[in-house]
């Protein structure tokens, strides 16, 4: 009986991660998508994250009130246990998944691993000392951060690629499948293809660190949730003091099956370890005896206490993260006025920008241009996955003011879309060695006609210089008007020139670093 509804909770389990996972998925896609203007709830998964609540509260020293809302998984926590990582976060669902695509059918029980167990919780102290420091490292390791920035930079471009030249291609005039493709085609160029194949510049890198952790389910199961995460780490420290218990009952023979499946190869038989328990009900399961009994009650202290790093590991953590923290502030590049990236519109001063950015990719996906890259080095090692913009991808659309509409942290702050017209990103700057209009002596009007400032902040002004072939001629050179342009980039990405723009977008002249 106990085993059947074992299995019951089992299927609904299931059920609620695939639930959450297309729930991912469909928000974070479809903000991208050809018909979506605005989409303004991407980045409610977010705001059930407490590590994000805490790392920004330590970092930035405020609350956002949205972000309170991950008190109500904290709240179950300490009734059911780490319930979050094994029936709703959708990048616990992916490792899950993969964990059973390679699980080795072995009957041995296999031990369980203390050793890195203890390292998210290693990682865990990291990111908050790093925080003290005002450096929100947290997002390259939060869950919700790292599945998020991966999808957009690697899995939905992807996706994208091959369902537009797969369902293009069958539902064409000449496709064997044109009637019965045509209407998926439509529906996915309507809600799901973006309107221009992304590409991104560090997405084979970014990929790398994704398919690696997902593969390295190969080796443990749920790597990545057991050995890395800090937000199970999180949650583990708070499930110790859960109600929600597995026991043994006397029908136990010893035959250790219940450890079979279990996410951290524990049992309730042995090494039960409530920290790391994600209540998935796998042992239910497995026991074919009905020797597992669940009990609400508070843990037995041999049960409850968390693994205990030492005062060396935790000392090293703290120090750690307080250096990973200060060793980039104090970078001649960091500390030097001048720079060449461009945030997004809408971006805060850099200090604070760095102070509250998760380095989760929303801003990204919802570009509908492809204007908006993750960052390197070009802010330092600390801004590594922060947005910047690249008008060699894409150009900042005038109408359009998504990503000032999905950042959960608002380091990117909201702007309505008169604001947005309006902020002052950059400028663009002529390239006199390489403007056709300057360095051939022959007229070219492309970046002119494509300014989108009502005013046109790329103007035209006649002058007598030698062209290419050594003749006097009448060119309209162009020239820019400083206080009319945003720095949108779409006259350096829309620029003939193939060697190199003849003008670009740069950083001068930026409102969000303005001092008034």
């Amino acid at each position: 009986m106990i085993r059947q509804k074992g299995k019951k909770i089992q299927r609904i389990r299931i059920f609620t991660q695939v639930l959450f996972l297309v729930l991912f998925f469909w928000l974070l896609i479809g903000a991208g998508a050809t018909a979506t203007e605005t989409f303004t709830c991407t980045d409610y998964f977010f705001y059930f994250d407490p590590l994000l609540l805490i790392l920004n509260f330590i970092a930035t020293h405020t609350i956002s009130a949205l972000f309170l809302l991950s008190l109500i998984p904290v709240a179950l926590t300490l009734v059911f246990g780490r319930f979050f990582c094994g029936w709703v976060c959708p990048f616990g669902a992916i490792n899950q998944f993969f964990s059973w695509i390679f699980r080795k059918s072995r009957k041995k029980k296999e031990p369980v691993d203390k050793r890195f167990l203890k390292v998210k919780y290693v990682i865990l102290l990291l990111v908050l000392a790093a925080a003290l420091m005002g450096t929100h490292i947290g997002g390259w390791f939060d869950p919700f951060s790292l599945l998020t920035r991966s999808s957009t930079v690697v899995v939905s471009p992807a996706v994208n690629y091959m369902m537009e030249n797969s369902l293009k291609e069958g539902a064409g005039d000449t496709g064997i499948l044109a009637k019965g493709l045509k209407p998926a085609y439509d529906f996915a160029r309507k809600n799901i293809l973006t309107n221009k194949q992304r590409g991104y510049v560090q997405s084979v890198f970014i990929g790398a660190i994704f398919f690696f952790l997902l593969f390295m389910n190969l080796y443990k199961r749920r790597f990545f949730c057991n050995y890395l995460c800090p937000l199970g780490a999180l949650y583990g420290l708070i499930a110790k003091f859960s109600f929600f218990n597995f026991k043994v009952n006397d029908k136990c023979t010893s035959c250790k099956a219940c450890a079979k499946n279990c996410t951290y190869n524990g049992s309730p038989f042995e090494d039960y370890t409530k920290a790391e328990c994600l209540t998935c009900f796998n042992c239910l399961d497995d026991c074919k005896f009905d020797a597992i009994d669940v009990v609400m009650a508070p843990p037995k202290k041999e049960n409850r206490p968390v693994i205990d790093l030492g005062r060396r590991k935790v000392a090293g953590s703290i120090v750690s993260g307080l250096v990973l923290a200060a060793l980039p502030r104090v970078s001649a590049g960091v500390r030097s006025r001048i720079h060449r990236f461009v945030r997004p519109p809408g971006s805060v001063k850099e200090k604070e920008f760095l102070e509250k950015c998760i380095r989760c990719g929303e801003c990204m996906q919802v570009c509908p241009t492809n204007f908006i890259q993750p960052a390197l080095f070009e802010s330092g090692v600390d801004g590594m996955w922060t947005p910047i913009t690249n008008p060699q991808t894409g150009y900042c659309e005038y109408e359009c003011f998504k990503c000032t509409e999905v950042c959960p942290t608002e380091a990117i702050e909201r702007l309505t879309l008169e604001q947005k017209k309006e902020f002052k990103m950059g400028i663009a700057v002529v390239d006199r060695n390489r403007c056709y209009t300057y360095a051939d002596g022959y007229n070219c009007a492309v970046c002119e006609e494509h300014c989108p400032v009502p005013d046109k902040a790329i103007r035209f002004r006649e002058v007598s210089t030698w062209n290419f072939e050594g003749k006097l001629v009448n060119v309209k050179q162009i020239y820019v008007v400083p206080d009319l342009c945003i720095g949108c980039g779409i006259c350096e990405n829309v620029c003939p020139r193939l060697d190199a723009p003849g003008i670009l977008n740069t950083a001068e002249e930026e409102q969000r670093e303005a001092e008034y």
